[in-house]
């Protein structure tokens, strides 16, 4: 070949790789949800290069706190059921999830842990709760992702989410649904598990390994296991301290509980029983408190975050306010805006976004929305 042809062919190559190489947004290429294993052990043959440590610096805007609900896995089953509008409105799918994060990400949201949120100190016996800045890399924004309700109720897994957490052979957070086979192990079906993957994937998602708030009730166990006190279930039996498969279900669940601390999670209170705090008696209301205490927090550990059940605050009604601030409760979680926080010398009284159904329905032709819904919406099933 002569020199003009082997230039020629040069020229070529180069240029079809710099057309590869183009900086073109690519969702597909980020390959969100792969399994842990399809993902852990890919490395480049070449020098890996590594990039610098970002510039940190205090940011000065408000803090965002965005909320979801558990995920729909199979939304073939969920939106085309019974409770197909209570799903379409409250819920999003694992593929609108995957579909979502990119959109954050490639916004500059950076997940952070609320611990770094805030101080409190006790001056003469009087308890003090204050807001800190936070410490992000700069030209990225503080969000605190949080999920409600990731208890995998009943009626919850009956219509196409997974059933629980489990830990699989290589140590790892996983997702299980039960199946004709005995079950299955998933990765990208689940929020907790499609974020840990995420992450896995881009790093700088997560500030100091911060990972989300995950707000349990009691009333039907935690994270999928049967743990609540006389509860008749599936099988028709009830539950009780000494029962054998009680004490299964309580074994089970503390490494998994234990393994979302290791992996950054914080766990929040959103009641025992999931009622309407403000309209309930003070006799239901003091119940509810008294059965987490004894049912929960000898499990979950404890928290002084309160997530209130349907954003119904209790700040109008010092008598029950007062009684989860002597419980310890220093941060309480509303439904708003998403931005913005309000201290009261003993507690924050923060408000969240929810993104869900509504969200999509309400916002996808407003300016202010997060991310282009069209974008991410299952057109499928929606």
């Amino acid at each position: 070949m002569c020199k003009r042809n082997i230039v020629a062919v040069m020229l070529a190559v180069f240029m079809v790789s710099c057309a590869r190489s183009n900086g073109s947004k690519n969702y597909d290429s980020l390959n969100i949800g792969a399994s842990i294993e399809e993902t852990s052990g890919k490395k480049n043959n070449a020098e890996e290069i590594v990039p610098p440590d970002p510039v940190m610096v205090y940011y000065e805007g408000d803090l965002f706190n965005i909320f979801f609900h558990g995920l729909i896995a199979w939304p073939e089953i969920a939106f085309t059921g019974s409770m197909k509008q209570y799903f379409l409105e409250w819920y999003v799918t694992a593929d609108e999830f995957k579909r979502i994060l990119p959109e954050l990400y490639a916004d500059n949201y950076v997940l952070v842990d609320i611990n770094e949120f805030y101080t409190v100190t006790h001056v003469d016996g009087k308890k003090k709760v204050i807001a800190n800045k936070l410490l992000v890399p700069e030209g990225k924004k503080p969000m605190i992702l949080s999920i409600d309700d990731l208890s995998y109720y009943e009626h919850v897994r009956q219509n196409g989410s997974v059933h629980k957490l489990v830990i699989d052979e290589n140590g790892d957070i996983a997702a299980w649904t039960a199946n004709a086979s005995g079950g299955e192990i998933s990765y990208d079906k689940d929020i907790v598990t499609i974020i840990e993957g995420f992450i896995k994937q881009h790093p700088d998602f997560s500030v100091r390994g911060a990972k989300g708030i995950i707000a349990l009730t009691g009333y039907e166990g935690l994270l999928g296991y049967q743990t609540q006190l006389g509860y008749t279930g599936a099988g028709g039996r009830p539950t009780n301290i000494d029962d054998p498969v009680f004490k299964k279900e309580v074994e089970d669940v503390i490494p998994i509980i234990n393994k979302l601390k290791e992996l950054g999670w914080r766990f929040a209170s959103h009641s025992w029983g999931h009622l309407n705090m403000p309209n309930v008696p003070m006799s239901w209301f003091t119940n509810d408190n008294n059965r987490w205490d004894r049912e929960v927090k000898p499990l979950l550990g404890e928290t002084d975050l309160y997530i209130y059940p349907f954003g119904a605050g209790l700040e109008s009604q010092e008598e029950k306010h007062k009684i989860l601030r002597e419980r310890n409760y220093n941060l309480f979680f509303g439904v708003g805006t998403g931005f913005g926080h309000s201290e009261h010398g003993d507690y924050i009284y923060i408000n969240r976004r929810n993104i869900d159904g509504y969200y999509f329905r309400v916002f996808k032709n407003r300016e202010s929305r997060l991310f282009d819904i069209d974008k991410v919406i299952d057109k499928k099933y929606r």
